[in-house]
């Protein structure tokens, strides 16, 4: 049986009160010549005890309680944003008090560590953009001011440098269009339009729009097998076509020339896997966990040389997870990498 703290502080305190006092007594009638019995000793003693047990709780429970629960009121007050941190004030305080400090200070330190983790991500993000924004802005600037000190009279010039300032205006733009895709996914802006629809012929239309751009580079796009009949799943077309392509691309961009990429689908249960293979560089361990996050990179030249935002990978996580899945990856560093994900089959 659980004993109250302040209950336990009063015995102690009565007990050697009471003793204290009857062991004066008998000393003084022994000095004194004074005959006690030990009757009147037990009387003595209890009637003491019970004194000066009732008097310590009444002081302790006035004075050492009523503080505390003062003090676990104002802490109330400060976490009221958390409603699953109450105090019950019927408990005995003294005896919860170290158990509910030492949770809440867990959870300041818990907060705090988040808060870290935020700013942390928040200063890697505003470096990331304005870094990936300087770039086409420089060029721009660079373009406009040659052709402003007497480029625009040469014609060869002058054309070659506004294709130039205007394809450093695309790339600015396609940032700024991926960014703002993420922000409605996180923010729950995004108009789904789910549907039946065939992956295999999806896939193939993915393939026909890249052809050129893998033929540039010697790459061979093809499926794992030839399916001959419809593969049906439950999806948005259009958002399912963009995590297909961008990943396609990615295999494209960090392979090597004579590479091929391949596009596999499983029957799981009620799913469908898809997976997208490349036997190209492949990816080291360390970026695995972060390889989804907004402007990451694994080879940070090699991307912006192919023209990427470093945005496709997070866009593609964003639309898998609205779908219900998740998207994961399996590399091997000189081998290649699969990329993966689920959808509910039809």
């Amino acid at each position: 049986m659980k004993i109250n703290t302040p209950l336990k502080v009063t015995a102690l305190i009565s007990l050697v009160t009471a003793f204290s006092l009857v062991t004066s007594l008998y000393f003084a009638s022994v000095f004194n010549n004074i005959e006690i019995t030990l009757g009147i000793y037990f009387l003595i003693f209890f009637i003491f005890l019970s004194f000066s047990g009732t008097t310590t709780y009444i002081l302790l429970e006035f004075f050492i309680n009523r503080k505390i629960r003062l003090l676990y009121r104002m802490v109330q007050d400060y976490k009221v944003s958390n409603s699953d941190f109450k105090l019950n004030m019927s408990e005995d305080v003294l005896s919860t008090s170290e158990v509910r400090i030492l949770q809440l200070a867990k959870r300041g330190s818990e907060e705090l560590l988040k808060l870290k983790s935020e700013e942390k991500f928040r200063r890697e993000f505003i470096g990331n953009l304005a870094h990936e924004l300087k770039t086409p802005i420089f060029s721009i600037q660079g373009y406009i001011l040659t052709l402003l000190e007497g480029g625009l009279e040469d014609p060869s010039v002058n054309r070659k440098f506004l294709d130039r300032s205007l394809k450093g205006v695309d790339r600015m733009n396609k940032i700024v269009m991926d960014l703002d895709m993420i922000s409605r996914f996180e923010s729950d802006r995004v108009n789904m339009k789910f549907g039946d629809y065939n992956l295999v012929e999806l896939c193939q239309e993915i393939f026909d729009g890249l052809e050129l751009k893998a033929q540039e580079k010697n790459i061979s796009l093809k499926f794992a097998e030839n399916y001959l009949n419809p593969i049906i799943v439950k999806c948005d077309r259009d958002k399912i076509g963009q995590v297909i392509q961008n990943l396609v691309v990615n295999a494209i961009n960090y392979s090597d020339a004579g590479s091929e990429i391949i596009i596999r689908f499983l029957d799981i249960e009620s799913n469908i896997l898809i997976e997208v293979e490349d036997n190209g560089l492949g990816i080291n361990q360390k970026h695995i966990s972060r390889l989804f996050e907004r402007f990451y990179r694994v080879d940070k030249s090699r991307a912006r040389n192919e023209g990427g935002t470093g945005l496709g990978l997070s866009i593609v996580k964003h639309i898998v997870e609205s779908h219900g899945h998740t998207v994961q990856v399996r590399s091997t560093e000189g081998e290649g990498s699969i990329f993966f994900f689920t959808l509910t089959k039809n």
